[in-house]
């Protein structure tokens, strides 16, 4: 079994970066995820990459975990991760580069691919926030409040992940944003300058135009969502509107814990048919990336639009053609 060691990036204003490294004998290219949510947490996700022969950097995004520097949610993910990508390049120079991420992470990819002056050879986003705004609000319209508190109290304050809050905190910190604002509120809570600062930023931030965000991205887009999550609306909208290069979304009915927390039964279904593994290898493959084949691939690899959709009630992925 391979262990992962420490690799160091040092960014454009000398922050040091650090990543847990599965670098495979004979790897053939590398997948590179940065993370909030701990390095360290991510060792099956690590295996699984080498063990598809890719050499697989988790990265703590800036003031999280092992990383240095002051955390400041939406903030610099641009930056670091445009130079962790270019100097993973420079180290790496004959591996194609994938960015992959889930939820922020996903937030994170976009963001490192949007940024780099080296080329990417394919985004894979899971469950995807696009940015600060898409976080307050829903598909509908309505504020989320009180999931902004907890992820906040929980994620956005400090280096490592706070335990959540009781209902009844919650609630209480949800009506005092609501009765005396978001700038109050957080004094009210104790935060430092600088969470305050990125806490009031995300209120104020406007939506993402995937369409001019990610123009220059020249590289193909799988997005993964799930029909109960709250970012649906926003996958499917980047999937939609991805503006450079082929698009793919793969979709079922679950939510923002993908298949780990959908209806009972629908997880072993969704193995059953192979999992998530059915629709990303073959997808890698196709792109010229490390991926198993499969035949569904062929008739979908020239369109520009193409979706997969498990069916729960047939139990398999049903693969279509959208655009050509």
């Amino acid at each position: 079994m391979i262990a992962p060691h420490v690799e160091e990036i040092t960014v454009s204003d000398r922050t040091v970066l650090r990543s847990r490294v599965w670098e495979p004998p004979n790897s053939t290219a590398v997948a590179l995820i940065r993370t909030p949510y701990a390095a360290k947490r991510h060792d099956a996700i690590g295996r699984a990459w080498a063990a598809r022969g890719y050499t697989c950097l988790i990265q703590d995004v800036r003031g999280r975990y092992s990383s240095d520097g002051t955390w400041e949610p939406y903030r610099n993910e641009s930056a670091d991760g445009g130079d962790t990508v270019d100097e993973v390049a420079r180290r790496r120079p004959q591996l194609p580069i994938v960015l992959y991420g889930a939820s922020y992470a996903a937030h994170t990819a976009l963001e490192a691919a949007r940024a780099a002056h080296a080329q990417v050879a394919a985004v894979i986003v899971a469950v995807p926030v696009l940015g600060p705004a898409e976080t307050t609000v829903d598909g509908a319209g309505t504020l989320q409040i009180r999931h902004r508190v907890g992820w906040w109290h929980r994620h956005g304050v400090a280096r490592t992940t706070h335990d959540g809050l009781s209902d009844r905190d919650l609630t209480l910190r949800t009506r005092q944003v609501t009765e005396l604002g978001v700038d109050a509120a957080a004094r009210a809570w104790g935060w430092p300058a600088h969470t305050s600062r990125a806490w009031r930023r995300i209120w104020s931030a406007p939506r993402v135009d995937p369409a001019v965000r990610y123009r220059h991205v020249h590289a193909p887009l799988l997005t993964i969502s799930g029909d109960n999550d709250f970012f649906d609306h926003d996958a499917k909208r980047l999937a939609q509107t991805w503006p450079s290069g082929p698009s793919h979304l793969a979709s079922g009915p679950w939510g923002h814990g993908l298949t780990a927390d959908s209806a009972p039964g629908l997880h072993e279904q969704v193995r059953s048919a192979g999992g998530l593994a059915a629709v990303i290898d073959p997808w890698l493959n196709v792109h010229g990336l490390p991926g198993r084949p499969a035949q569904w691939t062929s008739p979908l690899s020239p369109l520009h639009r193409t979706s997969s959709i498990f069916d729960p009630a047939v139990r398999t992925w049903i693969h279509e053609r959208i655009t050509s």
